[in-house]
């Protein structure tokens, strides 16, 4: 019970505002515009997971699994395959990779993990150099498959890619790459809202633009961690 009170207690009151804010702004534009369902539980794990993750709580990437299997799902119905490839066989595998590298260092029994030093410049630019390397690859088997808005998918997949190798590595870059990430995300679900119409793409634009926002609080939020967890550990 202690630990259940701990978890909650960690959660700011802003947190749980804007989370119920922007869960009913979701509800409501699903109602207006008949959202499909599909769409709905996709933004609405979406925005828990992304909460929990900017928190550094490692529930984050439990939810995350979800989120996963709802936005692959309506990325294979728009035929953005960049989006489900990235998701299925790259984000959620090196998802699990970071479930057992998070629960091995946990700083708090509320699910807190450690928050890494800063990672050299050489990390940083050997890994958007592999990420490159490998999203060229992946642009010419995407073309191959005729995906839609190919250039945005290719590169929203570079991008998740980096953002998850460094949340691998409990860095806060992590969520420069995802910023990055959710505005070339939106550029590309407007081209395919441009083409299709389907009124159930803004329940994405909500996702993404909540991601945003998110991601942008978790940069702030992980440093604010670091520093805190720095002084707890020298009292």
């Amino acid at each position: 019970m202690n630990k259940v009170k701990d978890f909650f207690r960690e959660i700011r009151w802003y947190e749980y505002a804007f989370v119920t804010f922007a869960t009913a702004i979701l509800i409501i534009f699903s109602i207006i515009f008949k959202i499909n369902v599909l769409y709905f539980f996709s933004t609405f794990f979406g925005i828990i997971a992304v909460s929990f993750l900017s928190k550094g709580n490692i529930v984050g990437i439990f939810i995350s699994f979800i989120q996963i299997a709802f936005y692959s799902t309506i990325s294979y119905i728009n035929g953005l395959y960049g989006e489900v490839i990235s998701n299925v066989c790259i984000t959620l595998p090196l998802y699990i990779a970071n479930v057992i590298a998070w629960a091995k260092n946990l700083h708090s029994k509320t699910g807190e993990v450690k928050i890494a030093p800063t990672v050299s410049v050489k990390e940083i630019i050997l890994a958007i150099f592999a990420a490159t390397i490998i999203s060229v690859g992946m642009y010419y088997l995407l073309d191959v498959f005729n995906t839609n808005a190919l250039l945005f998918s290719t590169l929203t997949f570079a991008l998740n890619l980096l953002g998850v190798y460094f949340l691998i590595r409990r860095n806060s870059i992590n969520f420069l790459f995802y910023v990055l990430s959710n505005i070339t995300g939106i550029i590309m679900w407007i081209t395919i809202f441009n083409e299709t119409k389907d009124y159930s793409i803004i329940a994405t634009f909500i996702n993404l633009s909540v991601f945003l926002i998110l991601n942008i609080y978790g940069i702030f939020n992980w440093k604010k961690l670091k520093n805190n967890q720095k002084k707890s550990s020298t009292n």
